[in-house]
């Protein structure tokens, strides 16, 4: 039982993270490369995918400080996904418009807050211990995840006020609450609570929409039938981007790692 138990936390359920997590990241692709053949960004948002390379970069430090193999190529892809799509998005949107100078802040803020961490920890913490320096990262790493887990909480009140969950979809809460057990489950693991404590609120997360899509079934929107047009949960990104209204996301969706 011992050894089910050690085979199911340290190797199943990081794997299973590690497939969910990849499979959101590269969720967009397909949709991406369209839009890249016709020389048009259409209605596709770039704008999560600077948060996404900032996201992968933090916990692949982190990785580095746990001598984790598992979190490092969880996020490795990840990474390139978010500098490839940052870039062709950057290079999609139109010339002086509000989605170009969004990438540029938001890409540069989290770049530069990346390179603050690398400052700290490689200069100014040196003489720190290598526990002090972990808790440092982890802690960033958590805060970049909270920029991802905001924007179930502003779909979370719209849908409880209007008794409508037709803002959600069904599939990517699914794999948020899956994704973040796994990553959950492997940071109880290891005793690691900055692994376990922001993917154990995504995957709570997660549990609050599906329970929210049975409560208040739509009429086909996010349940693909009858031709309905589909709709994700807005990311962050787009609610800072357009603070107006959330605007629809057409691929890659919150990833807890």
């Amino acid at each position: 039982m011992a050894d089910a138990k050690y085979v199911f936390m340290r190797i199943i359920a990081p794997l299973l993270g590690f497939l969910i997590a990849n499979v959101m990241f590269f969720s967009g692709v397909p949709g991406f490369l369209e839009r890249k053949r016709q020389g048009d960004l259409g209605n596709f948002n770039p704008l999560p995918y600077p948060v996404i390379l900032a996201n992968c970069a933090s916990w692949i430090a982190y990785s580095l400080y746990i001598d984790d193999y598992f979190l490092f190529f969880a996020n490795a892809p990840g990474m390139l996904v978010g500098v490839y799509f940052t870039m062709v998005g950057y290079g999609l949107s139109p010339y002086g418009g509000k989605t170009r100078d969004a990438i540029e802040l938001w890409t540069v803020s989290l770049v530069g807050a990346l390179l603050a961490l690398t400052l700290y920890v490689g200069l100014v913490a040196r003489k720190e211990s290598d526990e002090h320096k972990q808790t440092t990262i982890g802690l960033f790493c958590n805060a970049v995840l909270l920029v991802y887990y905001a924007s179930p909480l502003t779909t979370v009140k719209e849908v409880l006020e209007k008794r409508d969950a037709s803002s959600l979809y069904f599939p990517i809460s699914c794999a948020n609450f899956v994704n973040g057990a796994s990553w959950a489950t492997y940071g109880l693991a290891l005793n690691d609570w900055l692994l376990f404590a922001p993917n154990a609120m995504g995957a709570a997360l997660g549990a609050l929409q599906m329970a929210l899509i049975r409560a208040y079934p739509s009429e086909g929107v996010n349940r693909g039938d009858g031709g309905r047009e589909m709709r994700q949960t807005p990311s962050t990104t787009d609610l800072l981007s357009n603070p107006t209204g959330p605007g629809l996301v057409s691929g890659g969706g919150d990833a807890a790692l």
